[in-house]
């Protein structure tokens, strides 16, 4: 799968300025984990109850959202300020559209604000929704926490750039993790991840 992966080089990279590419660039430096050790395991079952929020504000669970089907979940870093989850966000539509046409739920889910998640969505006209982990818990609970930023970053509380593939059961069928935050899997990758289920 590595070798299809989708080196997202956006040139909005840049629009996060010497600062804000310094801090990233020094936390990226720091060693990672093996994407295999991340995370949860494949195979086993997850804790689906942690409070995630939707742009509108309203305030539910990943087991509440997927309404007992099969869910693909993005985890991105952010859709205010990294260019590389902007770019995957805006392409997923066609993974969207392959995950209903098999009957299994599509959500992205970040440490971003509701309305942060909201103005993003309509500006670029979404075809699947964004939830809030407001304080990172659901990130937490799934040990997907990126621990190379210190708590005075604002990159604190970001996950691993992961796609989990949950059946109704809350069994992790598949994932991907990536450890450099420049990386995504590409569409073909997760369209095919959905035969898992």
């Amino acid at each position: 799968m590595t070798s299809l992966r989708l080196r997202a080089t956006l040139a909005a990279a840049l629009a996060l300025g010497s600062a804000g590419a310094a801090t990233i660039g020094a936390a990226q430096s720091a060693p990672a984990p093996a994407p295999a050790a991340i995370g949860p395991a494949v195979g086993a079952r997850i804790p689906t109850g942690a409070a995630l929020i939707e742009s509108n504000g309203t305030k539910t669970t990943l087991s509440a959202v997927a309404h007992g089907k099969p869910v693909m979940v993005i985890l991105f870093r952010s859709a205010k300020w990294c260019p590389y989850c902007q770019g995957q966000l805006k392409s997923r539509g066609p993974v969207a559209a392959a995950a209903k046409a098999k009957g299994v739920g599509f959500i992205a889910v970040s440490y971003d604000s509701p309305a942060d998640l909201a103005a993003f969505a309509a500006k670029q006209s979404l075809t699947f929704p964004l939830y809030s982990d407001t304080g990172s818990k659901m990130i937490d609970a799934l040990k997907l926490r990126d621990p190379r930023y210190p708590a005075d970053s604002f990159a604190y509380g970001v996950p691993y750039p992961t796609t989990l593939l949950i059946d109704a059961r809350g069994t992790v069928k598949g994932k991907t993790i990536e450890t450099d935050y420049k990386i995504r899997p590409t569409n073909a990758d997760l369209i095919a991840l959905l035969a898992k289920v």
